[in-house]
């Protein structure tokens, strides 16, 4: 941002806080809705007959690889967002 221009400077931060509060919220509805699929695995799994152990286990595998391609997709996004912040 520029010293020439503090009001654009001002939007400009207001904007990425809004931008990242709503990214945030998304994220939020996206995890609990996980939550509910890898509940919904270890019910439908016990009630199939699998060991409590291992319906856990693949209830929380589930949760790791969605949580983990979520938080990964979004540190790709904000390297991309800063690389190019810096070509400009």
């Amino acid at each position: 941002m520029t010293d020439k221009h503090p009001e654009a400077d001002s939007i400009m931060a207001e904007l990425e806080t809004e931008m990242a509060i709503a990214n945030l919220g998304r994220r939020g509805k996206y995890v609990a809705a996980i939550a509910v699929m890898a509940g919904d695995i270890l019910t439908v799994a016990l009630a199939a007959g699998v060991p409590y152990a291992l319906a856990k286990e693949m209830a929380t595998d589930f949760w790791k690889s969605e949580v983990l391609m979520d938080t990964l997709s979004g540190l790709i996004r904000e390297a991309e967002e800063d690389d190019e912040d810096d070509d400009e």
